[in-house]
């Protein structure tokens, strides 16, 4: 099976929180949405391919542009009887200064769309992980890979340290111990210190050997797939316990609540705990 490999440039553009995007006429993506951009060409600095590709497709001379990430997708797709693997590795830009080119006609269909309106099945799947694993996106959607993860077990008096779960629309999902993601090269236990520290402002005691689990799940239509580290913890500002809801503040600026919650609420699903497979696990220790 022949395998196709395409680098790329996109860019992010928003406009009275809508995102801009471009519905693909060619390629394994035609018919479905994307964002605007395409392939570089040779000689072509990914900046260049961008403006290029913006005026071309979208009418849109840009002014000014800031780097936010590298996106991938994989899949096999089929192109008159022949299958072929497809992936893509696209730069990611935030625009942030544009302006419409009355002069020219947009070569593709352009639609400003709100984040919690887009379907999911509308999407290339280039798109929908760019899209939802954005810096700046308050929508989070599974990474497209096994993920590996640590998960503070902070507990007083019967009751666990957790930090509210939102939906899109920012309304309460449920709560979940305080973590993150492994960085390459960390520890599990490197990564769950980064991240108390990150999030609480404080260093912590590991008390005991970690509970692993695997957690394969489903949230709005993406399957995500986990590998947890979980470890009962010690926490070294002893105020924390005194406080029994707080607000705490991510990097990017947005306040989330951190509350002490009975353990006994998640046994009776009065309140949901993610991942769910955790609540069986904390009441073995």
């Amino acid at each position: 099976m022949n395998q196709i490999v395409r680098h790329g440039a996109y860019g992010v553009i928003f406009q009275d929180s809508k995102i801009l995007l471009t519905q693909k006429n060619s390629g394994p993506y035609e018919g479905l949405w994307g964002l605007p951009g395409g392939a570089i060409e040779f000689g072509e600095t990914p900046e260049a391919t961008l403006k290029r590709e913006l005026l071309e497709e979208s009418s849109i001379a840009i002014s000014k542009l800031e780097f936010l990430s590298v996106a991938t997708s994989t899949g096999n797709y089929d192109n008159n009887g022949v299958p072929y693997g497809f992936h893509q590795v696209g730069l990611l830009y935030k625009i942030l200064g544009w302006e419409k080119q009355p002069g020219f006609v947009p070569q593709e269909e352009n639609r400003w769309v709100r984040l919690t309106d887009i379907l999911q099945k509308e999407l290339t799947p280039f798109a929908l992980h760019a899209i939802y694993n954005l810096p700046t996106s308050k929508i989070w959607r599974p990474h497209n890979r096994i993920r590996g993860k640590v998960i503070g077990l902070a507990k007083h008096e019967n009751r666990l340290l957790v930090c509210e779960v939102l939906n899109d629309d920012g309304v309460l999902k449920g709560w979940g111990p305080i973590g993150g993601g492994i960085e390459f090269g960390e520890s599990a236990e490197e990564a769950l210190k980064r991240e108390i520290y990150e999030e609480l402002g404080c260093n912590l005691v590991i008390t005991g050997e970690p509970i692993f689990c695997e957690n394969i799940f489903e949230h709005h239509g993406i399957k995500g797939h986990e590998i947890i580290f979980a470890f009962l913890i010690k926490l070294s500002d002893e105020t924390i316990y005194t406080k029994n809801r707080f607000q705490i503040y991510e990097d990017r600026g947005s306040a989330h609540w951190v509350e002490w919650i009975p353990l006994d609420r998640f046994e009776r699903s009065e309140a949901i705990l993610f991942p769910s497979i955790i609540v069986d696990k904390i009441a073995e220790i």
